[in-house]
């Protein structure tokens, strides 16, 4: 095989027939492999596969300006038309500095090939990034391609349904009541204890319940409505909780009670002092840091919460596996699919789907039964059925 490469990358090349002939290979837009024909002599064959490879990168290209304006041009263009959150501008702006922007910056738009893009992320890969970073950097890459093809300068994406490397899904982690019960006991105030209980016993994520407000819960109803919710990376209150999926939550009897003692015990405060995207601030938090009455950040709680969970001796757990366990409790108490997803506010019903496991679990009956001292079994005056 004799490649004829471009950028040090194979677009098209030749290869020897059985026969003794040649066959002209490229690759089309959606990068499958096409035969440009076959000829008796090998510099035939790469003329033809190259002529093809050609008219594929032109038919990628709808503005013949492609070739002069660089990803960077294009990118600089893009960008402030972008519709995406604070948090996540910031973390993209890191990313191209970081993995973009030495690889794209000077490259011509219709000079961009999925053969290029994937070598990218190979060499991101073999350097060390994760799954995760890898991922990220190349779906970045696509919108702004993308942005391309909607604003007709290309007519294709080269970067678009590209084959990633997954990473390792972080292994599930689900407390059982006397493993939460030990981890609970191991929390230096009653302050920490209630943060593990809201967590656990409502199933909010991080950013919604360190963005909860004390007029978002009912103490009368027992209920609390997920609305704001706190932006740890932009630093910022926002107006709606992931997915914007607004929703009412129950509250156990002992967090109305917890919620009531904290109530009485805090001054009242009109507004939370955090900056919100949208709207006015109508209440102070329900939960705050003890000496500043700020916003609990996750990464200041964190410590307190590993430390606990090595006194605890439950083995590893981290903060997010309380809502785990609020799943794992609502589902083997008998509590639809489809209502845990809503109260856990899922975007996608695959999300909740990832659950359904825990609704299979034997019941308390078929435990009590399988431990029971004298289960009959099949024997001679005790026939199996």
């Amino acid at each position: 095989m004799s490649p004829l490469s471009n950028g040090g990358h194979l677009v098209a090349w030749a290869e020897k027939l059985p026969s003794g002939r040649y066959r002209g290979v490229y690759r089309d837009a959606g990068d499958k492999r096409r035969s440009a024909g076959t000829f008796a002599h090998k510099s035939a064959a790469l003329r033809a596969a190259n002529t093809k490879e050609s008219e594929v990168r032109k038919s990628m290209v709808a503005d013949p300006n492609a070739y002069k304006q660089t990803w960077k041009t294009w990118a600089d263009k893009w960008w402030p038309t972008r519709s995406v959150e604070p948090s996540t501008l910031k973390a993209d702006r890191i990313r191209r500095k970081t993995h973009l922007a030495d690889r794209w910056d000077d490259v011509p738009l219709g000079s961009i090939t999925r053969q290029d893009v994937k070598a990218w992320a190979s060499d991101m890969a073999a350097g060390g990034a994760g799954p995760a970073t890898v991922q990220r950097a190349v779906h970045l890459l696509s919108a702004s391609l993308n942005a391309a093809v909607d604003a007709e300068i290309l007519t294709a994406n080269p970067a678009a349904r590209i084959q990633l490397p997954k990473g390792a899904k972080a292994q599930e982690r689900f407390l059982t009541r006397e493993e939460y019960t030990a981890l609970r006991d191991e929390l230096p105030t009653t302050d920490d204890q209630l943060v593990a209980d809201l967590l656990v016993y409502t199933g909010m994520r991080w950013g919604e319940m360190s963005g909860l407000h004390w007029h978002r819960v009912d103490l009368k109803r027992g209920i609390v409505r997920v609305v704001e919710t706190w932006d740890e990376p932009g630093g910022m209150m926002k107006a709606y909780p992931k997915g914007k999926k607004v929703r009412d939550i129950p509250l156990t009897p002992g967090l109305v009670k917890a919620l009531k003692e904290r109530r009485k015990s805090l001054p009242a405060k009109l507004t939370c002092s955090v900056d919100h995207v949208a709207g006015r601030c109508r209440s102070g938090l329900v939960i705050t840091t003890e000496k500043r009455a700020s916003v609990l950040r996750n990464s200041n709680w964190s410590p307190i919460w590993r430390d606990a969970v090595e006194r605890s001796k439950i083995g590893h757990a981290r903060i997010y596996d309380l809502r785990h366990t609020y799943a794992s409790w609502l589902l083997q108490a008998g509590v639809p699919l489809a209502e845990v997803g809503r109260l856990m506010g899922h975007v996608s019903t695959q999300t909740t789907a990832g659950y359904a496991h825990l609704a299979e679990l034997p019941s308390a009956a078929v435990l009590a039964a399988l431990a029971a001292p004298r289960l009959p079994h099949a024997g001679p005056n005790n026939k199996a059925v």
